[in-house]
C-alpha cells in the first residue's frame, strides 16, 4: 500500500481503516523514506518542508550506532512526524484535522464543533464562512468555529450538500475516511457511508476528487459523478436532480435493489427493516416519494413488488 500525504493526514484524523494503520505504522519502523512525502498543501514553501525534513533526517542519524546499523522506533519516528505538523501549524500553513476528532482537544484556533444526527433527523448549518451544509440523517459533520487564514477544511462521515462560498484565495476541503474534495465555491453532494463507495455528484461549479491509494485525481463539473471503490476512481454523466433530491424532501429511486432502498429508508425514518426472506432484495424498484410518510413509502413499494409490509413501533416486516 502506498504511504502518501493523503494516507498520513488520515493517520493523524484517526481515519484509517486497520490496513492502512498498519501500512503507515510499518513505514514508520523501517526510518525516514527516500522520498520525503508533502504533509499538504502542495503549494508549501520548499525550503520550509526540506528544513523540516533535514531536521528529522538529522536527528535519525543521532539514533543509530556507527557500528551497527538499528532500526528507529516507532515512538521516535511518531513524534518526529508530530514535530512536523506541529511546525507547520506553527507558521500557519497546515491545520491538522485530528483535532477535529475531539472536540474537547483545542486547535490553533479553538475547539472544533460537531454536529452528529441520528437517523429519521435532517440538519442544515451555516459554517463560519457563509457555506450552507445540508446534512442527511445519521451524518456527521466536524468543522473549526473559525477557518485558517489559508483554507477552510471540514470533516464529513455520512452524506450532505454543500452550497460552499467562493473564496479563490481559501479553497474549502471536505475530508472523508478516503477521500478529499477540493472547491473554491460550488454545489454538490458528498456521500461517505461507512463500508460503501465514496460518491461525489455536482450540481454547479468545477470540483476536484481525489483518494486515497490512487494516482487519479478527478475534476468534476455540473451532472458528473465521482466515485471511489477503494481502490480506483471513475467519473461518469449523471443527473445531479437524483442525488440531491432529498434535500427537498424526496426520494427518487430509478431501478434499485429493494436491499438499497431498505438502507435508505431505514436511515430516512430511522427504522428497522426485515426480509422475511432474503431474496427480496434482489428485486427493483423504479419510484419517487415527495415528502412522503413511510406508510406512504411502504404502501406503494409493496404494492409495486407485490409483497406485504407490516409496522411495529420502530420496526418493518416485508415478506410475500
Amino acid at each position: 500500500m502506498l504511504v502518501d500525504h493523503h494516507l498520513l493526514e488520515k493517520y493523524w484524523a484517526g481515519l484509517c481503516t486497520p490496513e492502512e494503520r498498519e501500512a503507515v505504522e510499518r513505514w514508520m519502523l523501517d526510518g525516514i523514506p527516500e522520498e520525503s512525502y508533502e504533509l499538504r498543501p502542495p503549494d508549501v514553501e520548499p525550503v520550509i518542508k526540506n528544513q523540516l525534513w533535514e531536521r528529522i533526517t538529522e536527528a535519525s542519524r543521532e539514533e543509530i550506532n556507527p557500528d551497527k546499523t538499528i532500526r528507529m522506533s516507532m515512538w521516535f519516528k511518531m513524534t518526529a512526524i508530530a514535530a512536523i505538523l506541529f511546525l507547520l501549524i506553527g507558521v500557519g500553513i497546515y491545520i491538522s484535522p485530528d483535532s477535529i476528532l475531539d472536540k474537547s482537544r483545542p486547535s490553533a484556533l479553538g475547539a472544533y464543533q460537531e454536529v452528529s444526527l441520528p437517523y429519521g433527523k435532517k440538519a442544515s448549518v451555516t459554517l463560519p464562512d457563509g457555506t450552507k451544509v445540508f446534512l442527511n440523517a445519521g451524518s456527521k459533520l466536524k468543522y473549526p468555529p473559525k477557518f485558517s487564514k489559508t483554507e477552510r477544511r471540514v470533516l464529513l462521515d455520512g452524506e450532505a450538500f454543500f452550497e460552499v462560498t467562493k473564496d479563490p484565495k481559501k479553497p474549502f476541503f471536505i475530508q472523508t475516511r478516503q477521500t478529499t474534495t477540493r472547491v473554491l465555491g460550488t454545489r454538490f453532494n458528498l456521500q461517505s457511508w461507512e463500508g460503501c463507495s465514496d460518491i461525489l455528484n455536482v450540481e454547479e461549479g468545477r470540483v476536484q476528487f481525489s483518494a486515497a491509494g490512487s494516482i487519479d485525481t478527478l475534476i468534476l463539473h455540473a451532472n458528473t459523478q465521482g466515485v471511489f471503490d477503494g481502490h480506483s476512481l471513475t467519473k461518469t454523466i449523471v443527473n445531479s436532480r437524483n442525488r440531491i433530491a432529498w434535500t427537498k424532501g424526496q426520494m427518487i429511486f430509478n431501478d434499485v435493489k429493494l436491499g438499497e432502498v431498505i438502507i435508505e429508508l431505514e436511515r430516512w425514518y430511522g427504522v428497522e427493516i426485515h426480509l422475511s426472506n432474503p431474496q427480496l432484495a434482489n428485486n427493483r424498484v423504479k419510484v419517487q416519494f415527495d415528502n412522503a410518510s413511510l406508510a406512504e413509502v411502504l404502501r406503494d413499494i409493496s404494492f409495486a413488488l407485490n409483497i406485504k409490509y407490516k409496522i411495529k413501533d420502530k420496526e418493518v416486516m416485508l415478506s410475500r
